[in-house]
């Protein structure tokens, strides 16, 4: 059975919100680590259903190296457009772990406004 990105996105969230209300630091990581894993999951769902979206090698992603010069993300609640020229503004740097994180953000609000989970 396989599940839809929004189903992955409600439990991520759910996740993140219990992460919230504990105390104990390490299982807050581990509620959020479970929730990244739930957001990729719905990110990877979703670019099988769209063919403007690629999946990425992340194996070059590696390296330790700090981002010098970072573009500033869109707001939460920014529009799809903004979101995309943000990803794609990011595509341009130097890969990097950090970096990794940035394309993981992009891509989950863009596909979130894709599927209109956000106003």
């Amino acid at each position: 059975m396989r599940f839809k990105p929004e189903q992955h996105f409600r439990m991520a969230d759910r996740l993140s919100e219990l992460a919230l209300n504990q105390t104990d630091l390490k299982r807050i990581a581990e509620l959020e680590a479970l929730a990244r894993v739930f957001r990729r999951l719905a990110v990877r769902a979703y670019m099988s259903t769209d063919p403007s979206m690629k999946r990425r090698d992340w194996s070059e992603f590696t390296d330790e190296t700090t981002l010098v010069g970072l573009i500033d993300p869109p707001t939460l609640w920014g529009p799809l457009e903004e979101w995309e020229s943000f990803l794609k503004d990011l595509e341009s740097m130097p890969p990097s772990k950090q970096l990794r994180l940035l394309i993981e953000q992009a891509e989950e609000a863009i596909v979130r406004r894709k599927l209109g989970l956000v106003l």
